[in-house]
């Protein structure tokens, strides 16, 4: 498989001004303070803090996102999951604020480090340099993940609110800018990444057919992840994962498919019976933080190192195959889906005979493949169906009407930004 990551001792150098830990990297005459000329003279570590910064709320919003999906619901004492399992919070309350904050940082991050290069570097060598094909794409993943998780943002440093639809339109844009400067410096890998991170954004626009262009230039085996390490653990393992805490599990509607087993196993596969290796689980009988809640754990993740995919391969043909559902082309869709399922040593399905039956399948092989990465909620959203699938539970802890589908604008922008209005009635929050 093919990945780019920031690797050893680079990737503990989250953001550019927190470079302690990287001696070789970066010498300072004053080590509690780091200046611009102490940045110029270190600007592979200014890029590695910038793209470390995109990835970093990665883990929340795959925890939030599965929350606020039927992919997890609060099993411990936080009041944010329990909000957000029960659809309860809204703007000035919601916990993804703090994301928000440090996507719209890193977006910053990505803009100061670009004049730098153009600074120091001069316009010409920076236009062709792999450290502004990596700022670029940090910078556009910023903004795809602040279209797609949030219903409005800011576009610039102090700028006016955005809609999701123009922020994702805005990282079209960068991603295109970044494939050009990738392929001008040689680095196909953050090519790559973007080429996935467009198609990924025109899903979220609604623009099935050109994902699926872009889709379609993604070659098997490829993923790009958000990097976790020891400095910096990934929190879905941290704190809703057996053996750590566990404040949050799999929703009580998956787990009848899920067998009581001394060890980790699979999810089973509900059209075969058979287990699914896309959907790693862990229950062995015992309850959760709550001491009550069985504690259905995922097991995609289950090291505090354990990388996060943003976008990749498998994604792609999702993507391709929903187009090709929506073309009227359920056959085409159904033996796309059907390799994936192949690829895990499922039996394939029949080709349906009706829109719903394929919307359905299309439905769960994304849940299957995009399991714990985020997206459950983006799907149950754009597709309309959050009310009916919290209806079909039959809950009445998670009522389907008037449930958030999305989350809202940091509360925290609002206060320092005077181009944002910081009032209630002014403010996005779409509900089922």
């Amino acid at each position: 498989m093919t990945t780019s990551r920031i690797k050893g001792l680079m990737a503990v150098c989250v953001i550019a001004v927190a470079l302690s830990g990287c001696d070789e990297l970066l010498t300072v005459s004053d080590p509690q303070r780091y200046t611009a000329s102490d940045l110029d003279n270190a600007l592979p570590a200014v890029a590695n803090g910038v793209e470390g910064a995109s990835h970093g709320p990665v883990e929340a919003f795959v925890i939030y996102n599965a929350l606020l999906a039927d992919e997890y619901q609060h099993t411990g004492t936080w009041s944010g999951y329990d909000e957000v399992d029960h659809g309860r919070f809204q703007y000035g309350t919601s916990p993804m604020d703090g994301s928000q904050n440090a996507w719209l940082r890193a977006q910053w991050f990505a803009t100061d480090a670009e004049e730098r290069f153009k600074r120091v570097m001069g316009d010409a060598e920076a236009a062709s340099s792999p450290l502004t094909a990596q700022v670029r794409l940090a910078g556009a993943m910023s903004d795809l993940y602040l279209g797609q998780t949030y219903c409005e943002a800011v576009g610039e440093a102090s700028g006016p609110v955005m809609t999701d639809a123009q922020m994702l339109q805005q990282a079209v844009t960068k991603f295109t800018a970044t494939i050009q400067t990738a392929q001008s410096a040689g680095r196909a890998d953050y090519a790559m990444a973007a080429l996935a991170g467009r198609a990924q954004a025109k899903l979220m626009m609604g623009d099935v057919a050109g994902a699926a262009a872009d889709a379609a230039g993604v070659p098997a085996g490829f993923s790009y992840d958000a990097v976790y390490n020891q400095q910096n653990n990934n929190w879905v393992v941290l704190v809703t994962t057996k053996t750590f805490n566990e404040a949050a599990g799999l929703m009580h509607k998956w787990w009848p498919l899920i067998e009581k087993k001394d060890e980790p196993g699979y999810m089973m596969d509900p059209l075969s019976g058979m287990p699914d290796m896309r959907i790693p689980v862990y229950f062995d009988g015992e309850v959760a933080t709550d001491n009550e809640t069985p504690h259905y754990s995922q097991w995609k993740y289950n090291n505090l190192t354990d990388d996060i995919p943003m976008v990749h391969s498998d994604g792609m043909r999702l993507i391709e195959a929903e187009a090709l559902a929506l073309s009227g082309n359920f056959a085409g869709a159904t033996a796309v889906l059907n390799q994936l399922r192949a690829a895990v040593g499922l039996p394939g399905h029949e080709v349906p005979t009706s829109p719903e039956m394929m919307a359905g399948i299309v439905l769960w092989e994304r849940f299957a493949e995009h399991f714990m990465e985020g997206y459950r909620a983006l799907d149950l959203h754009r597709y309309g169906l959050t009310r009916q699938i919290f209806d079909e539970l039959n809950d009445p802890e998670r009522p389907g009407s008037g449930r958030p589908t999305k989350f809202s604008l940091s509360d925290t922008e609002a206060l320092y930004n005077d181009n944002v209005e910081n009032e209630l009635t002014q403010r996005c929050l779409p509900k089922s």
